[in-house]
């Protein structure tokens, strides 16, 4: 048994595949900070305001379409045969497809409505309805690649990837730039680039697997996953609340300045969610294992995938202001304090990222946490945006942010325990001290190269 747990363990490395996953990382976050002076040129701090406002609604909306399938999809694929996984695919794509069909529509109907009622700007109006489509054709190929993924078929998964981005860039800049089409002309070259890779993937699956549609699976995965739709409305809203509450209190802007800083500070939770891609298959095969060594071995394993994490944050996190200064104009600049607290904030989520409540079947629980999410976040917010806006709306995400990530932890360990590694809180504690120093010297404002110096020493 022993030798047979070695070879297992020797087989499942968990850097073997690592390549090809931080090339779709570093493809899909280096292209937009490549082409941020281009659109930064062409689109003004408004402009990148209102195209983060209607993020926020497409992201709600397709989130919601969803019905929490795409969380519950993942553990279904390792429940059932592996012949009936091309069908289970298939079946979610179709049915998420109709469901997006009828939300465009109605958005297309009320958009009017819903920019001025809504979120209190009529210039919304226009480009609802291509935001809505972006964010949902991006979750169904979301699909496709947690299947690949899954399937542990790194070079497919990583081809795939990275053509969408590089469509979607390319032909956001074009409709951009040569041909003058502005925010509305941005959001539909990226949108046609991210629908020819969902045709792709489509074609590709009807064409080699010839799948059929299986009303079962859909009443099966819903039983699970209904109750994690309100967890899926708030915890949209909990991500994207901060940004709302600025376009109304604030400035359009604000919403400008806090939607740079937020883009720069999730490559840190890509690069955790490329390092997802590794782990999360192995802790899955973990923990529906009845090898009970097995099973205890997710802690020791997750532990260089924590540093990895913590290395790139910690980059991240104390060269923030360089980072902005070489890829924007200056208008854009005061966002290097807010990249790091929220990637300080961010660092906190590699915990959230183990499928510990939904392997105990706690879809629930689930959704209350992520329903005191959102109070703690909205009782935050709106006193702090009113008070001390773009930075108050950073403090109050980092500070709901950080709290909700131990409510989570905590009952996470209580119903699905995993034996992390005591060295990996030494690291967090250093990465957060970090942090805490880089804050308080940007708010000094001291001597540059003397902050350099020391960033330099604490990232040694």
């Amino acid at each position: 048994m022993e030798k047979q747990y070695k070879k297992t363990m020797y087989k499942l490395s968990p850097f073997r595949s690592l390549f090809w996953y931080l090339i779709p990382f570093f493809v899909k976050n280096l292209l937009p900070f490549v082409a941020l002076p281009i659109v930064t040129s062409f689109l003004s701090v408004e402009d990148f305001g209102l195209y983060a406002l209607s993020i926020v609604y497409g992201t709600l909306i397709s989130g919601i379409a969803n019905f929490g399938l795409f969380t519950v999809f993942e553990r279904t694929f390792f429940e059932i045969d592996l012949a009936k996984r091309n069908d289970l695919l298939f079946t979610n794509i179709c049915f998420v497809s109709l469901v997006m069909g009828l939300l465009s529509y109605l958005t297309w109907y009320f958009d009017i409505f819903i920019s001025q009622e809504i979120f209190g700007n009529s210039m919304l109006s226009s480009i609802l309805l291509f935001s809505l489509l972006l964010c949902g054709f991006k979750n169904l190929n979301q699909y496709f690649f947690y299947f690949l993924k899954n399937e542990e078929r790194p070079k497919k998964y990583s081809f795939l990837t990275v053509l969408e981005s590089i469509l979607s860039i390319s032909l956001g800049i074009i409709f951009l730039t040569i041909y003058d089409g502005g925010l509305e002309g941005y959001l539909i070259g990226q949108l046609i680039g991210v629908i020819l890779i969902f045709l792709i993937n489509l074609i590709s699956l009807i064409y080699n697997k010839k799948p059929s549609f299986r009303q079962g699976f859909i009443t099966s995965q819903l039983k699970i996953s209904l109750p994690l739709t309100p967890r899926i409305f708030f915890g949209i809203i909990n991500s994207q609340f901060d940004r709302y509450m600025l376009g109304l209190m604030n400035t359009i802007a604000g919403v400008g300045l806090y939607d740079i800083g937020q883009k720069f500070a999730n490559t840190s939770y890509s690069f955790m969610t490329t390092l997802q891609n590794i782990f999360a298959p192995q802790v899955y095969k973990r923990l529906f294992s009845k090898d009970e060594k097995y099973r205890k071995s997710i802690g020791a394993y997750l532990t260089p995938f924590f540093y990895l994490t913590i290395l790139f944050s910690l980059v991240l996190g104390l060269f923030s202001e360089e980072l902005l200064f070489l890829s924007t104009p200056e208008e854009y600049h005061d966002s290097g304090l807010y990249i790091t607290i929220l990637v300080f904030q961010i660092s906190f989520y590699f915990f959230g990222k183990q499928p510990q409540l939904i392997f105990a079947k706690k879809t629930v629980l689930i959704s209350t946490l992520s329903f005191f999410s959102i109070l703690i976040n909205i009782g935050l917010n709106i006193p702090f945006i009113y008070f001390y806006g773009v930075q108050g709306a950073v403090w109050a995400t980092f500070i709901s942010g950080v709290l909700s990530s131990f409510l989570s932890f905590y009952f996470a360990q209580k119903y699905c325990y995993i034996n992390y590694e005591k060295k990996l809180f030494y690291i967090l504690f250093y990465f957060s001290l970090s942090c805490i120093i880089q804050i308080y010297l940007s708010y000094l404002d001291d001597d540059y190269i003397a902050r350099f110096i020391l960033k330099i020493i604490l990232l040694i």
